[in-house]
């Protein structure tokens, strides 16, 4: 094992652990596990059986399918009839255009995507049924798909040298939907060739063409996209998403064997710098959401990879990347809810296929089990296929009877520390959801997918949320702009975080949490750091220790704040995010009333007035969450002093 891995690993589980130097992102070792993987295997000499490995993985394919319960197999039919009637939206020039025009990328993306969506019901649909039926309108699908004049988003094509306008067919980009493309049309390729060869051999030929065109020989020519790493500067999940799925059509769909080598050997030196850029906690800053197309897509690229060269290739003892894969169980609080720190969302099922496959290569059951428990959540009616794209459904149907097979349970672990990252999270008890759970964050204002929260917390009552982190709310060409923290739910304000001097945090790599620090005592487990430094100096702040106390047996936590400022401006405000109802009228105590039990806030009233407001919530993303409405609760400080102390006691009590 790595030497940074072993003392990583002997800091995650002692008793007092301490984090201050380098995050998420700020890693600069150049570990290339990937790369030296490879050449440990061989090189290219790894993949010399591909021909053979493509029919056992078709054969497989088969297989699977002709063994489906016949519920399910009448499930898959039933969709695809469905989709025989479908007529192929249009995606006009001006749809194309309405994000340069008007910021919406809302409109062209879901037409696009749907576009893929029923094709992947139609494949799946002929693959059950195998008469041909379906070839005629699946045809149409390709089709359409072939002829749209880019796969990329027009939220991405900005980086053509034409900048963000109609697609130049000279200069062919590669994103995350060109890449999410070619995967599904080699799947599409790879499962129906001979029907489609059939049907007209043109199709074959135009798909292998604006593969070729589109993704592959731009990927092999061009070092400068941002999101390959080869220029320097950080990659996030881009960097993986659109490895895995060239990957995958190389391997798919490229004969060549030269150039599949290339694209092989290529995708793995850029991989290597999504994984270099990794904290040895395997954190992942951009939050659980993302998780599934950063960590997730990891392990389906290593998978490919060890599947692909007959096992040659393997990571299994590689800690880091275990790490990464038990991340997601660590954020986890109930059900579909998860800590939602950055663009996260507080509610989301990562991918299952993804939590196994880690479970898989790590031999590890708790991962095992959590994909079973994340499958049941996402297919109540495990007859059934959720079908998001093509890639998915095989993933799916590949991982189906072990998914069944394996007792669900999520593992609910009483302490998760990460201490690169600097997150936080913890509940009452092990092996269940019942009282407090609690997580925390320090960490910068840089982050991938940042909100301006360094110190932001939330707690949850028996697997229900009571102090809240809003989320995101739908992108728009403001949310990744100049413009993106006039945004309300990307301020600090709108966190659980001070508003100090009237004056929020400010987003950058140095405005961070400092002197980060984390005991487990087994009574009392204490996480404190300054975070002074996540303010610019117009709010004239020194010091501003938090300290969080988390008792389990109380199911209490306690909020300690100590602050030295420069200068007074006017009173701060402690704010606290909430949905639930707050009866404010008690000086001194806040009831927030939730469905099993209620949350205490105690505070001293000689210190603090109560300030409310309600959040109204227009953008469906945020209100399918939370509903019509947020609250802020703002405990207003009384005293002009330049330095001071006070304590916000939470306690949860039953009914």
């Amino acid at each position: 094992m790595h030497i940074k891995n072993i003392v990583c690993m002997m800091l995650l589980f002692s008793g007092v652990t301490t984090a201050n130097g380098l995050l998420a992102q700020d890693h600069t070792e150049k570990r290339n596990y990937l790369y030296e993987e490879w050449q440990h295997a061989g090189g290219a000499v790894a993949f010399e059986q591909i021909a053979q490995w493509k029919q056992t993985q078709y054969q497989v394919i088969i297989d699977k399918m002709a063994r489906l319960p016949v519920a399910t197999r009448t499930a898959l039919l039933k969709d695809a009839d469905k989709a025989m009637a479908f007529t192929w939206p249009s995606l006009p020039a001006t749809l194309f255009l309405e994000f340069r025009d008007n910021g919406n990328r809302v409109n062209f993306e879901s037409a696009q995507s749907e576009r893929r969506k029923v094709l992947g019901a139609l494949v799946a649909g002929e693959l059950a049924d195998g008469k041909g039926k379906y070839i005629p309108q699946i045809v149409n699908g390709l089709w359409v798909i072939l002829e749209e004049s880019t796969w990329v988003l027009p939220a991405h094509i900005g980086v053509q040298k034409a900048g963000t306008d109609l697609a130049d067919p000279t200069e062919p980009i590669v994103d995350l939907v060109s890449g999410e493309t070619a995967a599904t049309l080699s799947w599409a390729q790879f499962l129906l060739h001979d029907q489609l060869d059939k049907f007209s051999p043109m199709v074959n030929k135009r798909i292998t063409y604006e593969l070729q065109h589109r993704v592959i020989e731009p990927f092999l020519q061009r070092n400068d996209f941002w999101w390959m790493g080869f220029k320097g500067g950080l990659v996030n999940n881009w960097n993986i998403w659109i490895n895995t799925n060239i990957l995958q059509t190389a391997l798919l769909s490229i004969n060549d064997t030269a150039i599949r080598n290339n694209v092989i050997e290529k995708s793995i030196r850029s991989a290597d710098n999504f994984v270099n850029g990794y904290p040895d906690d395997g954190g992942c800053d951009e939050g659980p959401t993302y998780w599934g197309h950063a960590g997730g897509k990891l392990i389906e690229f290593i998978t490919w990879l060890n599947s692909a060269s007959a096992h040659k290739l393997s990571w299994g003892n590689n800690e880091l990347i275990h790490q990464i894969g038990t991340y997601i169980y660590k954020m986890h609080i109930d059900s579909s809810r998860f800590v939602n720190f950055a663009d996260a969302s507080a509610s989301t099922i990562p991918p299952p296929h993804t939590v196994y496959l880690y479970s898989e290569a790590f031999h590890d059951p708790l991962l095992k089990n959590f994909a079973a428990y994340l499958y049941r959540l996402e297919n109540p009616d495990t007859s059934k296929f959720k079908m998001s794209s093509l890639s998915f459904f095989i993933y799916d149907l590949e991982t189906r009877d072990a998914l069944l097979a394996a007792a669900p349970g999520a593992p609910y672990k009483p302490v998760n520390w990460l201490p690169d990252l600097q997150v936080l999270s913890l509940r009452s008890a092990a092996g269940t959801t019942k009282g407090l759970f609690f997580a925390a964050l320090g960490g910068h204002n840089a982050e991938s997918h940042n909100h301006n929260d360094v110190g932001n917390f939330v707690l949850y009552m028996d697997g229900k949320p009571a102090l809240i982190d809003v989320g995101v709310g739908t992108y728009t060409k403001q949310t990744f702009s100049a413009d993106r923290y006039k945004l309300w739910y990307m301020q600090s304000q709108w966190h659980n975080c001070p508003t100090i001097n009237g004056v929020q945090q400010q987003a950058g790599r140095r405005f961070q949490a400092n002197d980060v620090h984390f005991t487990d005592n087994k009574s009392n487990r204490i996480l404190s750091m300054d975070i002074a430094a996540a303010y610019p100096e117009s709010a004239m702040v020194q010091t501003w220790k938090r300290t969080f106390t988390f008792t389990p047996a109380k199911t209490s936590l306690q909020l300690d704040e100590s602050y030295q400022l420069k200068e007074w401006k006017e009173a701060f405000r402690l704010h606290f995010m909430t949905v639930l109802p707050a009866d404010v009228h008690t000086p001194g105590k806040i009831v927030l009333k939730g469905a099993t039990a209620s949350l205490v806030m105690t505070y001293d009233p000689a210190l603090f007035e109560v300030v409310t407001e309600q959040q109204p919530l227009t953008d469906n993303r945020l209100s399918s969450v939370w509903g019509s409405q947020v609250m802020r609760i703002s405990l207003q400080a009384r005293k002009q002093a330049l330095t001071g102390k006070h304590t916000v006691l939470f306690v949860m009590e039953r009914d």
